[in-house]
């Protein structure tokens, strides 16, 4: 339950303890009923779980996802591509908590899967991973934007 007016909003850092507290498995946590548990590795963006909430601004959704290899690839759809260089995440104190890594999705032509020639798509996303246990569980924020407006999507 949602309270009314709520905005779920966080910084990195606060993306990073949620993250934490359900790797650490804490249960004392307000449950976060809105961040789904999901492979979203093995769906296109667009076929993923996508239930509203009055918590997330429009065409915003998280996901927790346990990484199973480095490969980022989408069951034969397509791929996540990093766009940019991971970004560290510090404490307040200076102790790097975890890291924020941009990625794009590019969906194959015709299921060929020559990365060559794959379709970029309006699909980014940020996955956010812990210093304490690299690639066990990510947190990550899926968006998609448009000409006029950038959405947040996940």
């Amino acid at each position: 339950m949602v309270l009314t007016g709520f905005r779920f909003s966080p910084s990195d850092e606060e993306l990073l303890d949620i993250l934490n507290q359900k790797v650490s498995g804490n249960t004392d946590i307000t449950p976060l009923d809105f961040i789904v548990e999901n492979n979203i590795y093995e769906l296109e963006p667009k076929d993923l779980q996508w239930t509203q909430s009055v918590a997330l601004n429009k065409n915003e959704r998280y996901y927790y996802c346990k990484r199973e290899s480095d490969s980022r690839e989408v069951s034969g759809r397509g791929w996540w591509k990093a766009t940019s260089h991971v970004k560290t995440i510090s404490s307040d104190d200076g102790r790097v908590v975890g890291y924020k890594r941009p990625l794009t999705f590019h969906r194959f032509r015709d299921n060929q899967r020559n990365r060559k020639d794959a379709i970029k798509t309006d699909w980014i996303m940020h996955e956010y991973e812990l210093e304490s246990i690299p690639t066990v569980c990510v947190l990550s924020l899926l968006a998609s934007f448009n000409s006029l407006l950038f959405l947040h999507k996940i």
